[in-house]
């Protein structure tokens, strides 16, 4: 039985850390089958496996998540990425704990599902854009009884996780990871509307996207769907009461780490 699943990319194939994790998962007699990204078969069982272990930058890391999301599998996500949020830069030592991965600390991780979906979750964000490129999208956002109309490019729906993802490109606010929230960030807005609006993690978004809109719908940077509305376009977004375990190195938030390279 294969014990883990690495989920990397073939550019890191001669990667001197890369090579060291299979050196030292060989020499140890751990088995494990190699994924890479982006041409993953989500479709298939891997509960079988005890460990996903990811190697890249964050984007390979959300790859790994999702997989680990529909297996129930914990994610171990070890990076190189240039300005990496969810990755972990791991020690000749600490790699020793593979072996024995109940030695490494962990959080949990909620993703925001659509239309209550939890076969497509989105750990960063889910961002709704316009396609036409002279046409802004006309949205209605409703929550807590609430309706709020808004014209702008394109609307980020974000988890805290993601909050250091699209959402600060576009001005929205950084959240601590392990604060459990919703921010709706809009892309480049004609009409008033705030800068972010920041949601506790009970929050029921609904989205309607009125007549003859252009627009597509992506999960962390994939797109999922690409339609015309024919009548108003209604999705509803919350998050998950389902969680992932995610295996890291230490306690220090990552938002630490974050900062000290955006702000070299």
């Amino acid at each position: 039985m294969n014990q883990l699943i690495i989920v990397t990319s073939k550019k890191y194939e001669k990667n001197k850390s890369y090579l060291f994790l299979l050196t030292y998962l060989k020499k140890n007699n751990i088995s494990f089958e190699v994924f890479y990204a982006p041409s993953i078969d989500y479709k298939v069982n891997y509960r079988d496996f005890k460990l996903i272990i990811s190697f890249g930058g964050d984007g390979t890391a959300l790859r790994a998540m999702h997989l680990a999301w529909l297996n129930k599998l914990p994610v171990l996500n070890i990076g190189l990425g240039r300005v990496g949020y969810l990755v972990n830069n791991l020690n000749e030592k600490e790699y020793s704990n593979i072996s024995n991965f109940s030695r490494f600390q962990y959080s949990f991780r909620k993703p925001l599902i659509q239309n209550s979906n939890n076969k497509q979750p989105a750990f960063n964000e889910i961002v709704i854009n316009k396609i036409s490129p002279t046409r802004l999208l006309d949205i209605e956002i409703t929550t807590y009884d609430q309706n709020v109309n808004l014209r702008a490019d394109g609307l980020i729906i974000s988890t805290s996780l993601g909050s250091t993802a699209y959402n600060y490109s576009a001005g929205g606010p950084i959240i601590q990871a392990s604060i459990e929230s919703i921010i709706l960030t809009p892309i480049a807005p004609f009409s008033k509307f705030p800068r972010s609006i920041v949601l506790d993690n009970k929050t029921d978004v609904l989205i309607n996207i009125k007549k003859d809109q252009h627009y597509s719908i992506q999960f962390d940077g994939e797109e999922v769907i690409s339609s015309i509305s024919d009548d108003k376009s209604s999705y509803s977004y919350k998050l998950s009461n389902n969680k992932i375990k995610v295996l890291h190195t230490n306690n220090e938030p990552k938002l630490i780490n974050f900062l000290n390279q955006i702000l070299r």
